[in-house]
């Protein structure tokens, strides 16, 4: 009877003292140290898979204890240990180890240990570890007893490491979502914040990006009294590693604007492609349109390197296409940039997009495709900007229907009135 009421008072006091909020290896100690006190063994240690698979070399240390009188090598989980517990799944006791044919090979006399009780950490998705005790204070060794109580203590340890390990997941993913929301917000803040609306002409922009932060930009500076600068990119890509290079590439043809002499829009893009060149792997590229408006000729100056056609959509509905282009940014670092010129006329809008327009799916995975924003951009002719960029995103909207968004959107009009 006092036998089974010390267990009892054990095994309460370790599930008093853990609790599901506390670290792994907290929980782990607390639980060894009580199990070392109650069986008066000299050391343990938990050693817990790691993810990945069940390999005998996936084991982890995660805790090891030793009681203050303690001597010898601190003990070590072998190669034999873990391939038996992980072929076998139970309880091993063993009080004469180095004899023991389980162990041959491993000199237990050259490590200290003259008995071990091991138990496997099983849970409903498989062995998460193992808890090792050794090294028995008494002559006799370990005993059924010992053994009961190690299967109880494991049977209970495995679930609070389970829903701790579940806990810390869940928190390292909530600090994730904290850190992609701030990206989210610093990538706004590049944006401009506001549209230009202007006496003789207007610019409005739009981005969506298709997961938390995206690789589509578009940016409008004015240069002088006269011009305005504008430019709209997509890196190749989706994600962290496509804003990463937006921001990039953003952050270079801002720093050059007032710098470059002559050539404005060809130098740009040159330094621009040059210097993605030199820090990213040809996977890593951009396709862009960026240029400038002279508001006193109503022209545009422009680059386009790989991007879709810029589009300009006369009053009257009908619609330019200009479809030359260079070589996408990023991939050759001596490409020549050549500038390109297209005039508005009062009514006029120049429309430049990212290929999530485009290519855009609705639930049948059928296109968006050029057909369809050629007959939308026909009904808006002679619209303002702001105006004709609510239209495309609704028919857009409207074709994708519940199918996910497949790609970043961004659309860019200069309109002249």
């Amino acid at each position: 009877m006092k036998a089974a009421v010390d267990e009892l008072t054990a095994l309460n006091q370790i599930a008093s003292a853990i609790n599901v909020s506390m670290s792994v290896d907290k929980i782990t100690q607390i639980t060894v140290d009580n199990t070392l006190r109650r069986m008066k063994a000299s050391q343990g240690a938990v050693f817990l898979l790691e993810e990945g698979g069940e390999s005998e070399d996936r084991f982890k240390t995660f805790v090891r204890e030793m009681t203050p009188a303690a001597g010898g090598v601190p003990f070590r989980l072998n190669m034999s240990l873990a391939g038996w517990m992980i072929k076998n799944r139970t309880i091993l006791l063993s009080n004469e180890p180095a004899t023991d044919a389980r162990f041959v090979g491993v000199d237990f006399n050259q490590l200290g240990i003259h008995s071990l009780l091991a138990a496997p950490l099983l849970s409903r998705k498989g062995l998460l570890g193992v808890m090792v005790v050794f090294n028995k204070q008494d002559p006799g060794g370990f005993t059924e007893q010992d053994k009961r109580f190690l299967g109880i203590v494991g049977a209970q340890a495995t679930k609070v490491i389970e829903n701790a390990q579940l806990f810390e997941k869940e928190r390292k993913l909530a600090h994730i979502e904290q850190d992609i929301q701030r990206a989210k917000a610093i990538q706004r803040g590049f944006l401009p914040h506001e549209n230009v609306v202007r006496d003789s002409y207007e610019i409005c922009g739009f981005t969506e990006a298709a997961r938390e932060v995206g690789g589509d930009y578009y940016d409008m500076q004015e240069l002088d009294e006269f011009r305005i600068f504008f430019s709209l990119g997509d890196v190749a890509g989706k994600g962290i590693p496509a804003a990463l290079l937006m921001s990039n590439a953003q952050a270079v043809v801002r720093s050059q604007l007032y710098v470059i002499d002559g050539d404005l829009v060809s130098r740009i893009a040159g330094s621009l492609n040059r210097l993605i060149c030199r820090f990213t792997t040809p996977e890593q590229y951009v396709t862009a349109i960026m240029g400038y408006f002279d508001t006193r000729s109503h022209t545009l100056h422009y680059v386009n390197a790989g991007h879709l056609p810029l589009m300009l959509l006369r009053a009257d509905g009908t619609i330019d296409e200009y479809t030359d282009s260079d070589l996408v940014i990023g991939v050759l670092p001596d490409v020549v940039y050549r500038t390109q010129q297209a005039t508005l006329n009062p009514g006029d809008a120049a429309v430049i997009c990212t290929d999530g327009v485009t290519e855009c799916f609705d639930v049948k995975e059928q296109e968006f495709g050029f057909d369809r924003l050629r007959a939308t951009l026909a009904m808006c002719g002679g619209q303002p900007a702001e105006a004709l960029i609510k239209r495309l995103l609704g028919e857009v909207s409207q074709f994708r229907g519940k199918a996910e968004q497949s790609d970043d959107v961004t659309i860019l009009v200069i309109a002249s009135k």
